[in-house]
């Protein structure tokens, strides 16, 4: 055969193989529009199925495992340990893998993987994922952060508080992450045995019936008491008065101080004594929030002697019983003053 007619044959191959993939792109892009509109439809079996197809024409096409990821994602219930769940958790999170290995500078990829892992509760993944990234990174706050959020869904309070303190410690000139330290604590106290039905409870003896012994609220099961509750409540008390430390006019630090300080009575209700400390602490905090704002103070709330560095504390509006009384003296020595000028002109 001549040089001329091989090389006209090399052409002719080349030209058939480069239509074939032309017309295995087509096709498979037919399929993925087709799935398209059927994930519109919220047919989403038949729309994998369809996308499945497209993955003999074209495996290497990133929006083809985008659109799979995402319909496969529809059909995950969150926290459900179904089959059908679980199922298509796998298919999701086996999409996204592979956009990321094809597009790995799209940030969708990576997002979606993770949100996915959040709403199928792979827990331990993440917390793998997340610690290997902070190993690399000590001061990464992305992966102290995502190992707060994984602790925190996987309700593991001492993992979770030990992740918070340490963005916390990274983050030390941040009042909000100090603040966000003592939040997270009183959410737990309050969620595990720190309910309204507690903070009704006055444990002092009754003044006409002092023999008589007072039973607490009942607790329940996984509630934080006794020295725990004290010493949760001491560590976000902490946390709390640093965010204070760091912004003065921290109001909402100063309510959750409030808060704390009210969870930490719960626990000594067998101590009258220190339970009424803990509820002073806890009304001296919320008096200091409403005057930083700028608010009245209610006259149920008893007067804390303001600290004199505090100017504004000192100028602030304070409704009290003994305002009241002494503007009623005022009113009073006045009328008085007026019956003795009239008795005089008599």
């Amino acid at each position: 055969m001549s040089r001329f007619k091989l090389k006209t044959v090399t052409l002719s191959a080349l030209a058939v193989t480069l239509a074939c993939t032309g017309c295995s792109e087509v096709r498979g892009r037919h399929r993925i529009q087709a799935g398209n509109k059927l994930f519109k439809e919220g047919q989403y079996k038949e729309a994998i199925a369809l996308f499945e197809e497209a993955e003999k024409f074209v495996p290497n096409l990133p929006v083809l495992w985008l659109n799979k990821g995402y319909t496969c994602r529809q059909m995950v219930i969150p926290g459900a340990k179904t089959p059908d769940s679980i199922s298509a958790a796998k298919c999701a999170l086996s999409a996204f893998k592979r956009l990321q290995e094809l597009a790995p500078n799209d940030a969708r990829g990576e997002l979606l993987y993770v949100q996915t892992l959040f709403d199928s509760d792979e827990f331990e993944t993440l917390v793998k994922m997340y610690d290997e990234k902070f190993k690399q990174n000590p001061r990464d706050i992305d992966a102290v952060t995502g190992l707060i959020q994984s602790y925190s869904k996987w309700n593991k309070l001492e993992e979770s508080l030990e992740w918070y303190s340490k963005k916390a410690e990274i983050q030390a000139n941040d009042p909000e992450a100090q603040y966000a330290v003592g939040v997270y604590i009183w959410q737990n106290l309050s969620l595990k045995g720190g309910g309204p039905e507690k903070a009704q409870f006055d444990p002092r003896p009754d003044p006409n019936h002092p023999r008589e012994q007072k039973a607490p609220p009942p607790g329940a099961y996984g509630d934080i008491v006794s020295q725990q509750r004290v010493d949760l409540a001491d560590t976000g008390v902490k946390y709390l008065e640093k965010a204070v430390e760091l912004r003065p006019k921290y109001h909402e630090a100063m309510t959750y101080l409030n808060l704390l300080y009210r969870q930490k009575s719960f626990a000594l209700f067998d101590q009258p004594a220190e339970w009424q400390k803990a509820v002073d602490k806890a009304l001296e905090w919320q008096k200091k929030s409403l005057i930083t704002q700028g608010k009245v103070v209610p006259a149920s709330i008893p007067v804390v002697a303001p600290n004199p560095d505090d100017a504004d504390a000192a100028a602030a509006p304070v409704a009290s019983k003994k305002s009241a009384k002494s503007k009623g003296n005022s009113k009073a020595s006045k009328k008085k003053g007026a019956r003795k000028g009239k008795r005089g002109r008599r």
